[in-house]
Order: C-alpha cells, then sequence, then structure tokens
C-alpha cells in the first residue's frame, strides 16, 4: 500500500513534465510553469497554516518541502498549465481564467473523494461530497482563477521575467487567501456552499459560452496527456484499492469526468486517431 504514494508522485511528476516539456518552447510560458510549481506549493502551506483545515501524510511521500509532498506542487502546476493551454488553443479570450477554473474543478470532483480514502491527505472535519468539504471546491475554483488572471494582467504590464513570476505569485496568493477567508467567515451552511458554487459554476460556464470557443481546432496534446495522468491515476486507485466496493457512486463520477475530460481534450473526428500537437 505504501508504494501508492512513490506511485503518485510518479503520475504528478509525468503530468508536470509534458507540461515542462511544451512550456520551453515560449519564454512566457516557461515563466508560467515554473510559476504554477512554486504557487502549489506555497497555496498549500499557506492554507494549512491560516486554515488548518486538511492535512498530508507527508512521511509517507517520496519527496516533500515544508511538509507539502513535491507531488502536490508538480500536480498544481499540471492542472493550470493544461487549463491554460486548453483555453488558448479553442480561442478563448477574457474567459481564459473562468475556463481554468472550470477545468480545474472537473479534475477534483473525480479526484479528491478517491484521494482522502487512500488517504493522500486528510480533511477536518469531513464534508459532505464523499466526505469532501465544499470549501475544496471553491478554493480548486479561485487557485485556478487568479493565477492566469493575475498572470494575463501583469504580462500586459512588465516583461521583467521576475516581475512577472513574483508579481502573480504574491497577487494569486494574498486575493487567495482573503477570499478563503470570506468564505470561513460567511458560508455556515451546505445550502448556502453549494449555491455559491453553482453560481460560480454557472456565472464561468455562460463567459466561457459568450467567448465563443471554437470546437474544429485540435486540442493540445499536453493537456490530453495531462487530463488522461489525472484520471487514469485516479481511476486505477479507485478500483485497485477497493474504493469501488465501498464507495459505488465514486464509479459513476469518475468516469462521468474522465468523459468531460475526453470531450474537452477530443474532436468527434479525432476518436480513434491519435492526437497531433
Amino acid at each position: 500500500m505504501r508504494l501508492i504514494y512513490p506511485a503518485f508522485t510518479a503520475a504528478m511528476a509525468l503530468a508536470s513534465l509534458v507540461c515542462l516539456l511544451d512550456a520551453r518552447e515560449s519564454r512566457d510560458r516557461t515563466i508560467l510553469y515554473a510559476t504554477a510549481v512554486v504557487y502549489g506549493l506555497v497555496l498549500e502551506k499557506a492554507t494549512i497554516v491560516f486554515f488548518d483545515a486538511y492535512t498530508y501524510p507527508a512521511a509517507s511521500y517520496v519527496f516533500d518541502a515544508f511538509g507539502i509532498p513535491l507531488a502536490i506542487g508538480l500536480g498544481w502546476s499540471a492542472v493550470i498549465y493544461a487549463g491554460i493551454a486548453t483555453a488558448e488553443r479553442v480561442g478563448l479570450t477574457t474567459s481564459l481564467p473562468a475556463f481554468t477554473a472550470l477545468y480545474a474543478l472537473h479534475v477534483d470532483l473525480a479526484m479528491d473523494a478517491v484521494a482522502i480514502r487512500v488517504p493522500f491527505w486528510e480533511w477536518t472535519p469531513p464534508g459532505p461530497w464523499f466526505g469532501v468539504p465544499l470549501g475544496n471546491f471553491f478554493g480548486w475554483f479561485c487557485v485556478a482563477l487568479l493565477f492566469p488572471l493575475w498572470f494575463r494582467t501583469l504580462r500586459r504590464r512588465t516583461a521583467n521575467p521576475l516581475v512577472l513570476g513574483g508579481g502573480t505569485l504574491v497577487g494569486s496568493l494574498v486575493t487567495l487567501q482573503l477570499l478563503l477567508e470570506v468564505w470561513v467567515r460567511t458560508v455556515d451552511s451546505v445550502t448556502l456552499g453549494a449555491s455559491i458554487l453553482l453560481v460560480l459554476g454557472a456565472g464561468a460556464t455562460a463567459l466561457v459560452v459568450r467567448d465563443s470557443p471554437r470546437f474544429d481546432v485540435t486540442p493540445p496534446r499536453t493537456a490530453f496527456v495531462v487530463a488522461l495522468v489525472y484520471h487514469g491515476f485516479f481511476l486505477a486507485v479507485l478500483f485497485a484499492t477497493g474504493i469501488h466496493r465501498t464507495t459505488p457512486p465514486l464509479v459513476i463520477v469518475s468516469g462521468g469526468m474522465l468523459l468531460l475530460g475526453l470531450a474537452v481534450h477530443v474532436r468527434p473526428g479525432d476518436l480513434g486517431r491519435s492526437v497531433r500537437p
């Protein structure tokens, strides 16, 4: 069972490596990728320090930094990078941060409920989504929304890589912590939390649709691989650990998110053929 932690680290490293190989072709994308890795580690540490809502069994992982598994930072970088790359390929402009937020949510809806049963991390106290608190999904939405929002805003104002990367990191983290603080202080029921998430999801979807995404282009191979690694790994964990027997609805959720990921990354005409870059 302990081999599952190195396997998770390897899966996240693979997803992140695919993004790095793609990012190295562009200076801006290299800055984006590198900042996203740091962002993933720092936001996790800051959130644990300020809110103490979850913990990692860091000793079980292969590598960690200040108690945060390196796999988590690599995983965040892959999700954020893949979401942005997909949004750019389908021609989204003003709604790119909103799409990235939705992209992250589709990953976490399938992942988190499986992850806590290994456990890759533990929530205190547990929440209504198969043990996952609704605030987690608000956090994922904000994390993936704020990073591209700050990065794109600063990129229009500076060409300095340190200012761009550092400004994105600081701006995203400060804004994230403020939004999470508002959530913790104001959301006191499952009904209110679910309502907020539904409004955010519907609003983000409306922005994406209004931005007229193109469905006649082949999505980026990098993002396809990231989605496949995430969904494939957690589906494998779901069955290998017997979670599918103890919590059968997660099979439907995980399968549904996999199909959604395929719908985003594969055109109907590409099914059955290899995905081109």
